[in-house]
């Protein structure tokens, strides 16, 4: 009903009831109004030539409708453009007003839809083609009131509801419909967005002053609590996660990191550091430490091994530091690799074990897609909304700006700063520092 819109687009909503009224009227006042069912811009079209031409001449008969349904002729697949170019006002073609008309359309259940929804009902009421069964007056009622009532006022949904049917039923003809989105592609422009994100939004979180304090603190502490050369998995584990996560929350707060791609596959990191800690704290089992350790070893042989089959090696892998970390504990010989999962479940379910579900759902998730590049962090992170109501809110590519996550990398961090304070008390620093 792109007419219709087009005359609630250009003048109030009262006046623009009138036209309806005035040609549903004109429909039920009609010898042939059964032919005069389908007031779509296909329906009209599909009308015998001599009938077409009288009811596009009683369609443009007001000036001001006239010069509103001018706009129609932008487009060359209009249906019986001539016959419609012969009752508008040459030279009055708006683009703007096409752009206002279909944006107040696209979603189906605005107040605009649901008016124009009304008038597709309504031309079939006038022309005898709707027939409610017995007890069914009340909705008579509403859709006759329905122009009387507020916009956004319940009886649109009786509206919406009967009008939803005729799609259906009645309209099978998509070839107008599809014209006019290829046309509207083809001859107007991609309009960019304002992104909606602020920088006004953040939370406080740290300052780069707070995180050098910290991690100053947690080395010393280190060195308070570190009672042996030997092998100490469960120390070196600890605050190894500690210090790791503390380098990505550094790496995060590097100019423009922290609203970055690459900031969700860091907060992904600190979340698995969080739960996979809890969970080695409370099983209480020192071999489990060392099983986590050797776990860790076993990828940095499998991956030496790996660049070791290539002739030319990933530019990122430094192949003497895989062999000093597979070398350091035992003989690489004695080193094993294991496939599978060093707790033998996945991150889920260890979760779920150690009372962190929440925790998990809050951040896996979504970050999740980052890191596996999946539809939605694409769409997300390189994709933009069309602002032109005539591309369909179609996707254009333009690189947005993206919610912040140091304040949530915080907060995993000083969640495992805490752990640290636990098993080798006492360490009080914590990164968060409202601002």
């Amino acid at each position: 009903m792109l007419w219709a819109s087009l005359i609630l687009a250009s003048t109030d909503r009262r006046d623009a009831f009138q036209e309806f009224n005035r040609v549903l009227q004109f429909v039920a006042s009609h010898d042939r109004k059964k032919d005069l069912s389908n007031l779509t811009l296909t329906g009209l079209s599909n009308l015998e030539g001599d009938l077409r031409r009288e009811v596009l001449t009683f369609i443009t008969a007001n000036p001001r409708t006239a010069q509103a349904l001018a706009s129609l002729t932008l487009f060359d697949a209009l249906p019986n453009k001539e016959e419609w170019e012969a009752r508008v006002p040459a030279g009055r073609k708006d683009w703007p007003l096409v752009l206002r008309a279909v944006g107040n359309i696209l979603w189906h259940q605005s107040d605009h839809s649901t008016d124009c929804r009304w008038v597709r009902v309504m031309g079939e009421a006038a022309a005898g083609r709707i027939s409610l069964a017995n007890g069914m007056e009340d909705l008579a009622k509403r859709l006759a009131d329905y122009p009387n009532m507020e916009p956004g006022c319940p009886e649109g949904a009786s509206v919406r509801a009967t009008e939803i049917n005729f799609g259906s039923v009645i309209d099978k003809d998509r070839t107008w419909s599809r014209a006019f989105w290829t046309e509207a592609w083809e001859k107007s422009p991609c309009i960019g967005l304002l992104n909606s994100y602020s920088a006004e939004e953040v939370k406080g979180s740290t300052t780069r002053q707070k995180l050098k304090e910290v991690v100053d603190e947690l080395k010393e502490h280190w060195g308070t609590t570190h009672s042996t050369t030997a092998i100490d998995a469960k120390h070196d584990a600890i605050f190894g996660m500690a210090f790791y996560s503390l380098r990505i929350v550094r790496e995060m707060m590097s100019i423009g990191l922290s609203t970055s791609v690459l900031a969700r596959l860091g907060l992904r990191t600190i979340l698995e550091v969080r739960i996979n800690l809890q969970y080695l704290v409370n099983q209480k089992d020192a071999d489990l430490w060392r099983k986590w350790r050797r776990y860790g070893t076993g990828q940095a042989k499998l991956s030496s091994l790996k660049v070791d089959a290539f002739q030319e090696p990933p530019e990122f892998i430094d192949p003497d530091s895989l062999e000093k970390i597979v070398s350091e504990d035992l003989w690489e010989e004695f080193v094993t690799i294991d496939l599978g999962s060093w707790a033998g479940s996945d991150l889920r379910k260890i979760s779920e074990q150690v009372s962190l579900k929440e925790t998990y759902d809050r951040y896996y998730p979504w970050s999740s897609t980052y890191s596996h590049g999946m539809w939605g962090s694409i769409r997300e992170a390189c994709y933009q909304t069309c602002g032109n109501p005539l591309h369909r809110l179609h996707r254009i590519p333009n690189e947005q700006a993206l919610g912040d996550c140091l304040y949530d990398a915080v907060v995993l961090t000083d969640e495992i700063l805490q752990i640290v304070d636990v098993e080798y008390p006492s360490f009080a620093h914590r990164l968060f520092e409202p601002t």
